[in-house]
């Protein structure tokens, strides 16, 4: 996986950020979600650094990335990111996400509204349309995201009993099957879930998610960014259940387009060459300027 991709790691205000580079021309960053790593876009990362700079990252606390400072808030996420970028000579540069990773895109544009040139958001409602429309057939379906926002360490205890069974749980509950991941990322995925920090890095996510995301995000109601913005979703997942997830993203971003993929929640993986069609023909329509 990631042939011709060189391996860097980049210390942060309070995290040391592990990344992937590779490919040249416009910068592109990548950025995964819950409960994976940057690996996830293995599919089609090496397809992109055929005409891009694409630069694969795990979030902080996720994969190889170390966080120091305990924050887990979508805004130091999206900090990381941005000094990753500009470490790498990038001030301006198009961004693709997934899951939690999309959320990050989402608080980088509301916080530096002139570093992202395009995004694309995969398989996600804003955060504050979650949980205004979180009910019974929700939860059910998100039950990661009221047991991972608990307080204090039992979410991580209880996973660390079993975190490979959790991890498959938490795949298979989201994508219908494991077979859709190929064996070398999921036994990534699996390598990682081993790992303390990561499990709590995912119950501290989900409970900043919960928290202080929200009041972040409240205070920036009313605010819409004008640039290019790619959203799909998979038609057998939970995403566009209770919304439209382009009328609920086009009140961030009045010229969003996008349409569903016949997938799950994990659409990169389980249809790569759809994926790749729509976001190769978003990313064309745009003239990188800086």
């Amino acid at each position: 996986m990631f042939s011709g991709f060189k391996k860097i790691n980049v210390q942060t205000n309070g995290a040391t950020i592990h990344a992937l580079v590779g490919g040249a021309g416009e910068p592109l960053l990548l950025l995964h979600g819950y409960p994976q790593t940057h690996v996830m876009w293995h599919p089609i990362a090496e397809q992109l650094a055929k005409s891009y700079k694409v630069v694969v990252s795990d979030l902080r606390g996720y994969g190889d990335s170390v966080a120091h400072d305990g924050d887990f808030t979508f805004r130091a996420m999206a900090m990381d990111q941005i000094l990753l970028m500009r470490h790498l000579g990038h001030t301006n540069f198009h961004v693709v996400s997934h899951d939690r990773g999309a959320r990050t895109a989402h608080r980088m544009i509301l916080d530096h509204p002139d570093a992202v040139r395009t995004v694309a958001l995969f398989d996600i409602l804003p955060t504050l349309d979650v949980w205004r429309t979180m009910d019974d057939w929700l939860a059910r379906r998100y039950y990661h995201w009221l047991f991972l926002s608990q307080p204090g360490e039992m979410p991580q205890r209880l996973i660390s009993k079993d975190p490979v069974m959790f991890l498959h749980s938490a795949l298979v509950g989201l994508s219908g099957e494991l077979t859709i991941f190929a064996p070398e990322a999921l036994a990534e995925y699996e390598r990682v879930a081993l790992n303390p920090k990561v499990i709590a890095a995912w119950c501290w996510d989900y409970l900043a998610a919960a928290t202080t995301d929200l009041d972040h995000d409240r205070a920036d109601i009313g605010r819409i960014s004008h640039i290019p913005c790619l959203v799909l979703w998979g038609n057998k997942g939970v995403v566009a259940h209770h919304l439209n997830p382009l009328d609920a993203w086009r009140v961030w971003f009045p010229h969003v387009t996008g349409h569903a993929v016949d997938a799950g929640h994990f659409l990169v993986e389980e249809r790569p060459d759809d994926v790749l069609t729509a976001l190769i023909g978003h990313l064309k329509k745009q003239k990188y300027t800086s």
